[in-house]
């Protein structure tokens, strides 16, 4: 698990005991350019890969640059975008994902990349034909594929699977229009939003991976909505596992305006719910110091993260 300070990508040990409450402790710090966009750091801790608006640079402990991949941006961005880089399970590849239209203009669409983590060398290019704002990483567990949400802000997202095969990336186009939020502990699951057809209410659906059928569905009136008491109603930001039966999934909007109160309204709400992925029962929110919090991680393996007053991350459990 990583953070970008300013000056630095710092990494978070996740295997270590877990205290409840207790803050994350750091295991590794990387000096860096500035402050970082996409940042990851290899499994073995002995380097780092962060992306700035122009290159992915990756480096050895103690900040030296090990290689540097840059952009060929243009001076001023097309649109807004930022690169996102991850290491792949063993730590021997680095993925980029390159917003080029963002970063280059007209003529130019987003670009998946894998390089040697050791040498800098490219392993395959592939063009996604997309037009990103940004875009998240996931790595599957097999050590093999990994996956990759674009976000393309009002048009949605899109989401690819890839894996290299020897000859460069073997990509793969999910045809399914929804966004993924995070993939089950065992990689056969994937958590997805999208919205209703017909409608401006959204759904949580898991899929199958890599079949991507939809399994278990939960309907936004399952999440608590209802139309009178709603102006909007939004599934996410906070939407995935918590452990390998269990989500946590966030519902924020704006509540439905009293007319007859005179006095000023905070309509906003945010509200943090537990689910049964199996079945899509909605089993009630989190505990009250939690339900109302924007600024939950859920970790896969029964705890979650939140950010402390010092900026620190503490681990929680039920």
């Amino acid at each position: 698990m990583t953070k970008a300070t300013q000056g630095a990508v710092v990494a978070h040990d996740l295997s270590r005991p877990v205290v409840n409450g207790g803050l994350l402790e750091r295991v590794a710090e990387f000096p860096a350019e500035g402050k970082p966009y996409g940042h990851a750091v290899a499994p073995d801790l002995q380097c780092a890969a962060y992306t700035t608006d122009e290159a992915l640079i990756c480096v050895e402990r103690d900040g030296t640059p090990r290689w540097r991949s840059e952009f060929g941006a243009a001076p001023k961005q097309y649109m807004n975008g930022r690169a996102s880089c991850e290491f792949s399970q063993k730590g021997d590849v680095v993925w980029l994902y390159r917003p080029d239209l963002a970063m280059k203009g007209r003529g130019h669409t987003d670009q998946w990349l894998a390089f040697d983590a050791a040498t800098g060398n490219v392993l395959g290019q592939v063009d996604l034909g997309s037009g990103g704002h940004g875009a998240q990483h996931f790595v599957h567990p097999d050590g093999e594929q990994i996956l990759l949400e674009v976000g393309e802000g009002q048009e949605g997202a899109r989401v690819y699977s890839a894996r290299l095969d020897g000859t460069g990336i073997a990509l793969t186009v999910c045809e399914w229009d929804a966004m993924l939020f995070d993939m089950s502990p065992d990689g056969s699951r994937l958590m997805t939003v999208q919205d209703v057809r017909g409608s401006l209410l959204q759904e949580l659906v898991i899929r199958t991976f890599p079949g991507g059928e939809e399994c278990v569905t939960v309907s936004a009136e399952a999440l608590g909505y209802d139309e009178d008491k709603y102006e909007t109603f939004f599934i996410g930001f906070t939407v995935g596992y918590l452990d390998a039966g269990t989500a946590i999934v966030s519902v924020r909007g704006e509540l439905a305006e009293d007319e007859d109160d005179d006095e000023p309204q905070d309509l906003d709400f945010h509200r943090n719910q537990l689910v049964d992925v199996q079945s899509g029962r909605v089993l009630g929110p989190m505990p009250p110091e939690f339900v109302e919090r924007e600024d939950i991680v859920p970790l896969g393996d029964g705890s979650w993260l939140t950010t402390g007053s010092d900026g620190g991350w503490y681990r929680h459990t039920l």
